[in-house]
């Protein structure tokens, strides 16, 4: 078998290899490490060899007991019956019969020897195998490894490991391996530093400060240099297209209900919205009334904007025409699904806390088991026990007396059943110029509008305190900057025991200050996604900035309401919506 010992090859000529063999007759001698010759003969066999003349017999891979009651293991050679062991990396005594094998001290060896290393191969006569500093071989030799070698004729053969077959005057290195080299490269040459930004622009260049929005429209780049410039180059279309569109369903069925009008409104001051709707099929009337899981609920989707509702009354006008034929309408009215955590759906409860809760602790609280969700989104602060108690409140009331502490106002989501707990001024009057707008109304789309007065004293300080002695705090909240002089009436709360619910407090109470007006816009309901100078649903506490050809004022939506009906012949929808904006002159614009 040739062996691939994964070396170069001498420069000697090879040697022709040998016919396959089956045993050698003559016997050779190798030293293993400076051993000296065994003084006896030995036989090993290779592969499927025949029986050994010296009647010892061993097969490889798996070793048979040996005749004369010498057993062989395979990888841990077990004790030999009737010879000695040889032990590896221990130390033994001197090796009899002038018989000598060193190999990291290896055991003594008697008369007989045997050799285990993985698979040997096979040595021919004459040839040299480098292990360490092996010596020249000679005609009797012995191997010892783990084991014993029987008695070999002729020739001896070696494997390690799978190599080809040794040649004459071959050599195998060995040794130990050299260094790995070790780079250091040099670093990186570090980046130049980059030039400071200078607060001017290049001699070739001219900074301008547009002052309004830039609007992405193609091929369209006005230089809005001021408030009539803004006015003047903003797109002032010829015509606005709203295709209208309005469905009223059952909830959760939704099974569908046709009607001739609709309207709904909602406000800061109430929590919900209202809807009034006069049905075009009278006989629709029997799918709203309630039943025994109590008011039917409805969803109003107009232009795409979803409003959800309870039906809580409803009214019937019939008359007889000119021609004797009977005629009527039926209306329908209702309220947002949050109406059923107040009066008369949700019981009255007494509650009293004995452990300190946040603000918005306590309004998730009183949602609990209910279906409802709360968000949260203004000043919160922790209460101390006993600081919070009421007696024959619904939930929806102790949520609202909740929020009043700080100054808020609870609002129901148009859609799901989430209540809405916000500032009274989300951003006080006087940072209106400076606060990114929730909408943005031109004058072009307004149909109608309306300016009712409202003046109120220019207030600049006010006291708030808390009602609990020990547990409350009293505080002057005044606007900064200014005297401190013209208090608004006191506010008190039993919920006001840190200084920043008494800040939060008085700040809202001075943002309702000064000049003002309520301005009511008509305008058209812009389904979403909206276009350049299109406005789409807007609802209370959203602020608002309106540009006019003569100013740009801002304001914010205090109310709302929105009507769609059917008009003409034949028939088409007509969908409104009128905000109430207020604005401060005094603060704002």
């Amino acid at each position: 078998m040739p062996l691939n010992l994964g070396v170069e090859w001498s420069d000697e000529p090879p040697i022709e290899p040998e016919p396959p063999f089956s045993g050698l007759r003559a016997t050779t001698g190798i030293p293993w490490a400076r051993a000296p010759r065994t003084s006896r003969v030995s036989s090993l066999g290779w592969r499927d060899a025949p029986q050994l003349q010296v009647g010892v017999s061993m097969a490889w891979g798996q070793a048979a007991a040996v005749r004369r009651g010498i057993d062989l293991a395979w990888g841990a050679a077990a004790r030999v019956t009737g010879l000695w062991d040889v032990g590896w990396q221990t130390s033994l005594p001197p090796v009899r019969m002038g018989v000598d094998v060193g190999w990291q001290a290896l055991g003594r060896i008697t008369a007989t020897t045997a050799v285990r290393w993985q698979s040997l191969g096979g040595v021919r006569a004459g040839n040299e195998v480098r292990w360490l500093h092996p010596g020249q071989t000679s005609r009797t030799w012995s191997l010892p490894f783990r084991g014993q070698l029987p008695q070999a004729r002729r020739s001896v053969d070696l494997t390690w490991q799978h190599p080809l077959a040794i040649r004459r005057a071959w050599r195998i290195p060995w040794g130990i391996a050299a260094r790995v080299p070790w780079l250091v490269l040099p670093p990186l040459p570090p980046e130049p530093p980059e030039e400071p930004e200078t607060p001017f622009p290049s001699g070739d260049r001219v900074g301008l400060n547009l002052g309004c929005a830039l609007l992405e429209l193609p091929g369209f780049v006005p230089l809005n240099l001021g408030v009539h410039a803004c006015y003047a180059v903003r797109p002032q279309r010829r015509t606005y297209i709203v295709r209208n569109s309005l469905t009223v369903v059952r909830l959760p069925d939704r099974l569908p209900i046709e009607v001739d009008s609709i309207s709904i409104t909602g406000n800061t001051g109430a929590w919900g919205a209202t809807v009034d709707m006069t049905l075009s099929r009278p006989s629709d009337l029997q799918h709203l009334k309630p039943n025994v899981s109590g008011p039917r609920a409805i969803e109003v989707t107009i232009n795409g904007y979803v409003w959800t509702f309870i039906v809580e009354s409803y009214g019937r006008r019939r008359q007889v025409d000119n021609d004797g034929a009977p005629a009527g309408s039926v209306s329908v009215e209702g309220r947002s699904r949050t109406a059923l955590l107040a009066a008369p759906y949700a019981p009255a409860r007494t509650k009293a806390t004995s452990e300190e809760r946040s603000v918005a602790q306590l309004v998730d609280e009183e949602l609990a088991s209910t279906g409802y969700t709360a968000v949260y989104d203004t000043v919160d602060w922790l209460v101390p026990e006993g600081a919070w108690y009421y007696d024959g409140l619904t939930p929806l009331e102790a949520i609202s007396r909740l929020a009043e502490a700080g100054g808020a106002v609870v609002q129901s989501d148009p859609e799901d059943l989430v209540l809405r707990v916000v500032a009274r001024y989300p951003a006080s009057p006087w940072t209106w110029t400076v606060t990114a707008p929730d909408h943005v109304i031109q004058d072009d789309i307004v149909t109608a509008d309306s300016l009712q007065q409202r003046p109120a004293p220019l207030y600049d300080a006010v006291v708030v305190t808390g009602e609990i002695a020990g547990k409350g705090v009293t505080a002057t909240v005044k606007r900064a900057g200014e005297a401190g002089t013209l208090y608004a009436p006191q506010a008190s709360s039993p919920l006001i025991n840190v200084a920043a619910a008494a800040g939060e407090r008085g700040r809202n109470i001075l943002s309702d200050r000064g000049q003002q007006a309520n301005f009511d816009l008509t305008l058209p309901l812009f389904p979403a996604p909206l276009g350049p100078g299109e406005t789409g649903r807007v609802l209370p506490q959203q602020l608002v900035r309106v540009e006019e050809a003569a100013e740009t004022w801002h304001g914010q939506c205090t109310s709302y309401r929105v009507d769609a009906r059917l008009e003409g012949q034949p028939p088409a929808l007509v969908v409104e919506q009128t905000v109430t904006l207020e604005r401060h002159f005094s603060d704002a614009d």
